[in-house]
């Protein structure tokens, strides 16, 4: 099956006044992502709006914050104003987040998100298990890594997973990029999905995407910002929604004024899910 990519605006949270609603937006961004499997976030920078300097970084933390296990929360992101409403944001319970297990029931094969600890020179994950194991690999101390148990307990070792290794949903990764229109030109063998209230009927494309999309290695959605289009976003960095196949209007005969980002990005992926993986 195909990786399944969204791309949204730095701007996303402009349209919310206050850094609590801002965060319940951000998760629902993540529940979204993760219900429907999504491996990548994309956020574009989007010329046209105007929005808080902090959003961006409440936007990306955020995000990444709830795509982690629990058990490397304190590790990975130390007291900061940017998680001030985390503890009333849903969490995302997806495969990757396993909760703390008695090390004893720990066997060889089994796959876990960790991060590397180095004691004594000796490197260690900490995967959750209530003891550090030992890791037979490279990498530097604090970097999150997924690794495999090669043995099971009293002799806990650790390598670095492979993606065979992983069989479930293990996540999205986070990626910001200078502009759309710079992203949309660099990936390659993937579907390019542009949503847009000025593009064809989803109804009308649906055959013909499921269809491509049995021949490439990514899909990757496009959205708008609160306020601007992706028509006017691209022609804003001197660029066109022309040369792409699939501009997509994924709410025809919709009763309200306007589709809110969150919406889209969920109602979106619900009916390509059902188009796609059926």
């Amino acid at each position: 099956m195909p990786n399944l990519w969204i791309t949204i605006p730095d701007s996303s949270l402009s349209d919310e006044q206050t850094k609590r609603d801002k965060s319940i937006k951000i998760a629902q961004f993540a529940r979204a992502c993760s219900i429907f499997r999504t491996k990548r976030v994309y956020i574009y920078h989007d010329a046209l709006s105007q929005f808080e300097k902090d959003d961006l970084d409440l936007l990306k933390t955020i995000l990444r914050y709830l795509d982690t296990p629990q058990y490397l929360r304190k590790i990975l992101f130390p007291m900061m104003h940017q998680l001030q409403y985390a503890g009333i944001l849903h969490p995302i319970k997806a495969p990757h987040h396993r909760v703390l297990e008695d090390i004893k029931k720990a066997k060889a094969g089994d796959v876990r998100t960790g991060v590397i600890v180095k004691v004594k020179g000796q490197l260690f994950v900490e995967v959750g298990l209530g003891s550090l194991v030992p890791f037979a690999g490279e990498g530097l101390e604090g970097k999150r890594v997924n690794v495999k148990l090669t043995s099971s307990y009293p002799n806990l070792k650790a390598i670095q997973a492979t993606d065979e290794d992983i069989l479930d949903y293990w996540g999205y990764e986070v990626k910001e990029v200078p502009s759309l229109s710079k992203l949309l030109a660099s990936v390659e063998k993937t579907a390019i999905i542009i949503t847009s209230r000025k593009g064809r009927y989803f109804k009308n494309i649906e055959t013909g995407l499921a269809e491509h999309t049995k021949n490439v290695q990514n899909i990757l959605v496009v959205f708008g910002a609160p306020k601007h289009g992706v028509h006017e976003i691209l022609a804003k960095e001197g660029a066109s929604v022309r040369p792409y196949e699939y501009v997509v209007n994924m709410f025809p005969n919709q009763g309200t004024e306007t589709v809110r980002l969150e919406e889209a990005v969920l109602g979106t992926l619900a009916i390509l899910n059902s188009t796609l993986y059926s």
